[in-house]
């Protein structure tokens, strides 16, 4: 047993039980402990691949995406990323910019909040090349804000409440101890919020099914809206619109693990080794944003968002096949990352003009290129 396992049985012992949302925090931030909190877990060394390790062409595609927006915009050169995990995503955003757009570069002020000390070093590290480009700030810190606000990959890991129906009653599942192991235990709501939750997307979940609630999201994207003054705030994430996501069939809510590129929903293995992750509900990100003053420009599939990004270019442009088929990936449906990922853009104080492109859809989209291309 590992020491991060017997700090969360300390703290069931002291509390009897806790909400799954907090021991999946303590699973992956606890201080020196947590999965973030101790190694770089992307790639090849880590659990999973990102969209950012299928292909340096996602960096390059979102610099011009968001370079392209900054200036549509008349926002300033200042890009955020929240949760910059390894660093790969900036340095191939910054590498990109600095030699295709290098009057934007030479202006372009990017900040990273990331709230792993470690991951912060190896970030360090990766940027060297780009050093006085980049800073860190805390989120505490970060406000004030103009330009591009993006992440990737970054709302699936927030601690999440699991919810249970048992007949007429709503129950939550919290984590307990029961002979000798952790275990679900179904018991009252720990929160308002979570029914206030049900109730704004009118969710009737059914009998035994489990749904996830995100209400770490809530908390985030209001406090974003307050520290954004001007600007766009793009948030790319595995996820579906509430219909999708608390559908009847999904029986089991979609919290998941990963450990060395394996699936598992052995919740209460490997703890502090493996990633556990929930997709996000994009429709209640885009309605508590609103509320908050972001205002909903689109949601996007992936694929679309890199269509209409320029990404085709990449394909074109490639070298070898092995460079085509990682760019496919990202677009492709049997890539994964094309399907089940999509792009949210909010704005504040911003006018959007007519032709901007994320406003449009995939057959406009496709229209557009055929055109461009003499189809």
């Amino acid at each position: 047993m590992n020491s991060l396992t017997e700090k969360i049985r300390a703290r069931i012992a002291d509390k009897g039980m806790i909400t799954f949302a907090e021991f999946m925090n303590m699973a992956l931030y606890e201080p020196e402990q947590g999965y973030y909190q101790k190694k770089n877990p992307f790639g090849h060394q880590g659990s999973f691949y990102t969209s950012v390790n299928a292909s340096a062409s996602f960096g390059r595609t979102l610099a011009n995406a968001f370079a392209d927006t900054a200036e549509r915009l008349s926002l300033p050169a200042c890009f955020c990323e929240m949760g910059a995990g390894s660093g790969m995503l900036a340095n191939d955003i910054l590498t990109h910019l600095k030699t295709s757009k290098p009057e934007f570069y030479a202006g372009l002020s990017y900040t990273i909040i990331e709230k792993s000390g470690y991951l912060i070093d190896c970030q360090r590290e990766l940027l060297k090349e780009h050093e006085g480009k980049v800073s860190w700030k805390s989120f505490e810190e970060f406000g004030g804000f103009q330009g591009i606000f993006f992440s990737n990959e970054l709302v699936d890991a927030f601690p999440v409440h699991r919810v249970i129906r048992l007949g007429e009653d709503v129950k939550e599942l919290y984590v307990i101890e029961h002979e000798g192991g952790l275990t679900f235990y179904p018991d009252r709501l720990s929160t308002p919020k979570i029914q206030e939750y049900l109730d704004r997307i009118n969710l009737r979940i059914t009998d035994g099914q489990i749904v996830d609630l995100n209400l770490d999201m809530i908390g985030w994207v209001q406090a974003l809206a307050s520290k954004i003054e001007k600007g766009m705030v793009f948030t790319v994430d595995y996820g579906y619109p509430a219909e999708n996501i608390f559908a009847s069939y999904r029986r089991d809510g979609t919290v998941t693990c990963y450990f060395k590129h394996s699936q598992n929903n052995d919740f209460f293995e490997r703890i502090g080794d493996q990633d556990i992750t929930a997709f996000v509900d994009f429709t209640s990100l885009q309605s508590y944003g609103r509320d908050a003053g972001l205002e909903p420009v689109s949601l996007t599939p992936q694929w679309l968002f890199l269509v209409q990004s320029g990404i085709l270019s990449e394909i074109e442009n490639a070298e070898t096949d092995l460079q085509k088929a990682s760019v496919k990936a990202l677009i492709m449906p049997e890539g994964g990352f094309g399907t089940n990922f999509f792009v949210l853009a909010q704005r504040r104080n911003v006018e959007i003009p007519d032709d901007f492109p994320y406003r449009k859809g995939a057959k406009e989209t496709l229209d557009i290129l055929a055109k461009m291309n003499g189809f």
